[in-house]
């Protein structure tokens, strides 16, 4: 299922939405909104990060990205959550030339090491070795999730974790104006991480937010005052 709507003939924006999430959110409705005033074209889709490898959806997002630039002058680039992690790694190891514009809602940096932390490394010791599916609920949504066995390998064979410990693995300074939101409150990706990315990754701007992971009190205001 996907979301498209070509309302300015200039900027489109790709939104990733996160990875226990789909296009039927209150996230993408806003953006729809936005972008029926004309500030912006929109394309969303459901990324299914659970069922593929993160490989997979980086070779998605780049023919995307490549193919809507044939048609629009600027690219720009939303992403909330895994969908943030998605992005990051899309700029680091693609480096398009297009894209000129990254908004960056409560991001993940460390998807993998999260989710251990979350399950348990003795749950996940199998999956980690590509052994077999990673199955589990998720904490902040209840949601029964399962995580191909290729997942976890894939991301280690690349090296796609931004944060490693208190290293950034990612470069100082990107051609890319970057916008960073977290909110305080936020209990799945913790506020610090945002914190460690930005000292050492120049970014466009940083809003530190009275909100949670999922910015629901904000959100709406951060669309309609930066995109």
């Amino acid at each position: 299922m996907f979301i498209y709507e070509s309302t300015n003939p200039e900027v489109i924006l790709i939104h990733l939405h996160g990875f226990a999430s789909d296009i039927k959110g209150t996230k993408v409705s806003i953006l729809r909104e936005r972008s029926l005033q004309g500030r912006f074209s929109l394309f969303a889709m459901d990324m299914d990060y659970q069922t593929t490898t993160t490989s997979r959806v980086l070779e998605v997002l780049d023919a995307l990205v490549k193919g809507f630039s044939q048609k629009f002058s600027q690219v720009w680039l939303s992403g909330s959550s895994h969908g943030g992690y998605t992005s990051l790694n899309y700029l680091k190891f693609y480096k398009p030339e297009k894209v000129k514009r990254v908004f960056l809602f409560a991001p993940s940096y460390s998807t993998l090491a999260l989710t251990v932390k979350e399950v348990g490394e003795a749950r996940c010791k199998n999956w980690l070795e590509g052994k077999e599916d990673l199955n589990f609920t998720e904490c902040e949504t209840g949601l029964e999730l399962t995580i191909n066995k290729e997942f976890a390998v894939d991301i280690l064979k690349k090296g796609y974790e931004i944060l490693r410990d208190s290293h950034v693995d990612f470069p100082s300074e990107v051609p890319y104006e970057i916008y960073v939101f977290h909110g305080r409150q936020d209990s799945t990706v913790p506020i610090e991480h945002s914190k460690l990315f930005i000292s050492k990754v120049k970014v466009k701007e940083f809003l530190e937010l009275e909100d949670d992971h999922r910015l629901s009190k904000t959100f709406k205001w951060l669309v309609e005052k930066y995109m």
